[in-house]
């Protein structure tokens, strides 16, 4: 704005002219005067103009020229939104869909953890009909509870905000294109991707990563891929700080950086990610370039291993067995080795069996590694031919049996497994 329209709208504002008001606030707000622009935001806003209200509820929301304050911002959003503004319609469906709800703004955060109010957004999304709203509708039809789904729907809204030029629609079409599968498909799907990307969207450079990656569109770029990766992961987009950082950890299109690896591995694993919390354990486990740190490697290792992550339960209850940067504690090592060993880490069975051979693990423990024992025997695992023979001749998890024992190490001996050879040749002949 020119210095004489922003002269032009002083002089208007100051007899309190609603639009010149807002005309002015919207100058000082692009100048960066966000203190300057909410007192001509809140004189607009006062005498009820729709967008100045909108404008004031922003900077409320985002603590613009204020303090933060969701009641009051909620209560210009609404006022805004009652009379006819789409964008605080579309701002209060956000809201919605993060569990900030202007149906009671006054008890908000009466109770703590409140969810997604669905009725809420779509409410305000249908009223709105703007590109965004069209988007966010597109996204409760296709992730929200599983009554509200309807993906022909969903597939229709996000093509007519993607239509409307909408970031969040091209990202939503372009989904749907990759998982329907195909090269001609993804092919359409990264035109789509590119342009949500030039608008800032993470999560369209994360799948222009992962399709540059794969190479679905054309020959693998890995290089292309980690350029994607880290501007999504700069973001703040977990998914992509955690491929991010297997770039690094790797050297994967950027030099190979196990410092840098850590840091951005850590931050998805901040962020809640248990695979990024398992890895960060595991590199604090190995003695590599980062010095071995097996406290640290505990704390990041429960942390996956809370989240359900196998492997990190696994490698928790093996410094729990051993009292490698924990306290040695077998009873805590016995319940996440087996949590482990129930998601399928044969490798956990192992270290179950070791620990109940010592007869220090709990009965149900001792009975499930002989029955898992039993089974791998009867598999014709040799080692566990042995092992389980050992079970029944010391009746360690079953019934003590010294002549199905001597048959189990004969049987382990006959598939060559060394220590039964050798027990079997120190046996008197019979």
């Amino acid at each position: 704005m020119s210095g004489a329209h922003l002269w032009l709208n002083r002089m208007l504002a100051v007899p309190g002219v609603p639009a010149a008001c807002l005309a002015r606030a919207t100058t000082l707000a692009e100048r960066g005067d966000d203190f300057g622009a909410f007192r001509w935001f809140s004189r607009a806003a006062r005498v009820g103009l729709p967008e100045a209200c909108y404008r004031l509820g922003r900077c409320y929301l985002l603590g613009l020229g204020v303090p933060p304050g969701i009641n009051e911002a909620l209560r210009w959003l609404r006022r805004a939104a009652e009379s006819g503004d789409a964008a605080a319609r579309a701002q209060l469906g956000s809201l919605a869909l993060q569990g900030v709800t202007d149906r009671d703004p006054g008890a908000l955060f009466d109770v703590p953890g409140a969810g997604p109010d669905y009725d809420r957004a779509e409410y305000w999304c249908r009223l709105a009909g703007t590109a965004e709203a069209k988007a966010l509708h597109a996204f409760i039809l296709t992730e929200g509870p599983a009554g509200r789904r309807d993906q022909a729907a969903a597939d229709t809204l996000y093509q007519q905000a993607a239509d409307a030029g909408w970031p969040g629609g091209q990202l939503g079409v372009a989904t749907r294109l990759l998982r329907q599968g195909g090269q001609a498909n993804a092919e359409r799907a990264a035109v789509l991707l590119r342009a949500a990307a030039a608008a800032g969207l993470a999560t369209a450079h994360h799948l222009l990563g992962v399709l540059a990656e794969s190479g679905a569109v054309g020959a693998a770029d890995v290089t292309a891929a980690a350029t994607h990766y880290k501007l999504a992961a700069v973001a703040g987009y977990v998914p992509a700080q955690v491929r991010y950082g297997f770039a690094m950890l790797l050297g994967r299109g950027i030099p190979r950086d196990l410092f840098g690896a850590e840091t951005w591995l850590r931050r998805a694993a901040l962020a809640g990610d248990a695979h990024a919390s398992a890895v960060v354990g595991y590199l604090y486990v190995r003695d590599d370039e980062l010095p071995p740190n097996h406290g640290e490697a505990a704390i990041w290792l429960r942390r996956a291993a809370e989240a359900g992550h196998p492997g990190a339960a696994r490698t928790l209850g093996r410094l729990l067995l051993l009292g490698a940067g924990v306290p040695r504690d077998l009873a805590d090592a016995a319940h996440w080795l087996r949590l482990a060993a129930e998601a399928g880490e044969r490798s956990a069975w192992t270290d179950l069996v070791r620990l109940a051979l010592t007869r220090q693990a709990g009965d149900a423990d001792r009975a499930e590694a002989a029955q898992w024992l039993r089974a791998e025997a009867a598999a014709g695992d040799p080692a566990a031919r042995f092992d389980y023979a050992l079970c029944l001749a010391q009746g360690i998890g079953v019934e003590r049996d010294e002549p199905a024992a001597l048959d189990w190490v004969r049987r382990s001996a006959i598939a060559g497994h060394s220590e039964a050879i050798a027990m079997l040749a120190q046996l008197p002949a019979t």
